[in-house]
């Protein structure tokens, strides 16, 4: 399997954190579930077969998607089939990055899949047929780069007050009440909440519980032995009962279920 990823230059780099490419995966398993980690997804898949996004683990009931899609905000896992043989270039945008690619508030994309055409139509088609046609990796990424960049609909000009936001929200140890982050930004609750959704695509309290789930999960893979008690406490949960219900509607596990099936990659786990 080849796996590579590119870190675009200024000023793309304040909005995605990196570009990515997956070629050659073969699965021993039938699906996977990602969990939700704060960030927006744009994926074209190179291949030509449908992939399957199911209701949840055990359902039959099940979604496909082809060619190109974007996975907006999530507070919840979503599960996916293992498809094999996967050629696929992706950009992972950092946290309110996605908006200056897109004319709506990003919030309209937050807890779905979206197929790119309905966004972008034919532009779709051109973008995969000139990727597929370069055969180099890391030529494919910069190529991915450049054609991102034309996409641009806003000002590449970060907001800062939900730049601020986001690193505080990302970053505080204990919860965060959102009228004293308004007041740190120097606006009114009403309106953060407001602009932080429309940017970011979730609510600053949704969005600031994604961030300690996944300050969980980053402690988790640091830790021969965990102390459940301390990552409660480290992580900002009032108390253990608080932490296991946060991070059951997160993963739809409780913690030790997760360390047992929990895959290679960090938020993708593997389901038989």
């Amino acid at each position: 399997m080849i796996h590579k990823l590119r870190f675009p230059q200024p000023p793309l780099s304040q909005f995605v954190e990196n570009l990515w490419l997956v070629h050659g995966f073969v699965a021993d398993y039938t699906r996977e579930k990602i969990l939700p980690d704060g960030a927006i997804e744009l994926i074209f898949d190179l291949d030509p077969e449908p992939k399957s996004i199911f209701e949840d683990e055990v359902s039959t009931r099940v979604r496909t998607v082809k060619k190109a899609w974007i996975s907006g905000e999530r507070t919840r896992y979503i599960v996916i089939g293992a498809a094999r043989n996967q050629s696929m270039v992706g950009v992972r945008f950092r946290p309110g990055g996605a908006y200056p690619f897109f004319r709506f508030p990003i919030s309209e994309l937050t807890e779905s899949v979206t197929e790119l055409d309905l966004i972008w139509g034919r532009l779709v088609d051109e973008i995969r047929d000139e990727l597929s046609g370069i055969e180099s990796p890391d030529a494919r990424l910069l190529r991915l780069e450049l054609l991102l960049m034309r996409q641009v609909q806003r000002s590449l000009e970060p907001n800062r007050l939900i730049a601020f936001a986001v690193q505080q929200l990302q970053h505080s140890p204990q919860f965060l009440a959102i009228r004293d982050l308004a007041s740190m930004v120097g606006i009114s609750q009403k309106h953060l909440i407001s602009q932080f959704e429309r940017v970011v695509g979730l609510r600053p309290k949704s969005f600031a519980r994604v961030c300690k789930f996944q300050s969980v999960i980053n402690l988790i893979e640091k830790q021969d032995q965990i102390e459940w008690s301390a990552i409660a406490s480290d992580c900002g949960y009032y108390d253990q009962a608080h932490f296991i219900k946060e991070f059951q509607a997160f993963s739809g596990l409780n913690p030790s279920d997760y360390v047992n099936q929990r895959g290679d990659y960090v938020n993708y786990i593997p389901i038989a």
